[in-house]
C-alpha cells in the first residue's frame, strides 16, 4: 500500500470487479428482453409486453460498465503507460540530439548578451 491508497482500497477494486460485470450482464439481459419483445410484436397486433425491460436495462448497463471501468481503470492506465513510456523516451532522446547544437548556440548568446552588459543593467 503507498501513501494514496486508503485502506480499502483493495477491497473497493475487488468489489468494483466483480460488481461491474454482473451488474452489466443484468443490464443487458433486461436489455435483451425490452428489444425481443418490441421487435418481436412487430406483425402481430399486441403491443410489446416487455418492452419496460429495455428502460430498466439501460441505465443498469450503464452503470455496470462504470463499475467496470473504476475497477480496470489502474491496470489499462499502467498497460498504457508501458505501451507509450518507450515510445516517449524515444522522442525526448531524438529530439535532445537534434536540438543540440541548437540550444549551445542559444546558451552562448545568452552568456554573450550577459557579459557585454553594462555595469549599470547588472545591479539592477
Amino acid at each position: 500500500m503507498n501513501n494514496i491508497q486508503s485502506s480499502k482500497h483493495t477491497a473497493v477494486r475487488s468489489f468494483l470487479r466483480i460488481a461491474g460485470p454482473i451488474v452489466a450482464l443484468v443490464g443487458l439481459s433486461f436489455l435483451a428482453v425490452g428489444m425481443t419483445s418490441f421487435f418481436s410484436s412487430f406483425g402481430s397486433f399486441e403491443p410489446p409486453r416487455f418492452f419496460w425491460c429495455g428502460f430498466v436495462g439501460m441505465p443498469l448497463l450503464f452503470v455496470g460498465v462504470v463499475l467496470c471501468k473504476f475497477g480496470y481503470f489502474g491496470a489499462v492506465a499502467r498497460y498504457i503507460a508501458a505501451e507509450a513510456a518507450p515510445v516517449a523516451k524515444d522522442t525526448v532522446n531524438y529530439m535532445a540530439e537534434g536540438t543540440k547544437d541548437a540550444v549551445k548556440t542559444v546558451a552562448r548568446a545568452v552568456a554573450e548578451g550577459v557579459q557585454e552588459a553594462p555595469v549599470s543593467q547588472k545591479q539592477k
